[in-house]
């Protein structure tokens, strides 16, 4: 996949988890984006080649959350 069609992804995919942390946190866009952007579940989902990316939106609030829980990353055992 080409960088411009990844960088397109991210952004659906992390205005999605913004949504979804503003509604579970009960925060504004701003301080859901800072969480967002701050977390090292974010800085996993940029990389590419890990294929976080190609989660749900609730598998990826659920990771989102387990990080602000427990201060780490942790990613889930999945079957794929």
């Amino acid at each position: 996949m080409s960088d411009k069609k990844f960088s397109a992804i991210l952004w659906i995919i992390t205005r999605s988890l913004v949504e979804t942390i503003m509604e579970a946190k009960n925060v504004g866009f701003h301080q859901a984006t800072e969480m967002l952007m701050k977390s090292k579940t974010y800085a996993m989902l940029e990389k590419k080649d890990n294929d976080l990316w190609q989660f749900s939106n609730v598998f990826l609030y659920k990771v989102f959350d387990n990080e602000l829980a427990t201060n780490k990353f942790e990613m889930p055992d999945v079957i794929l």
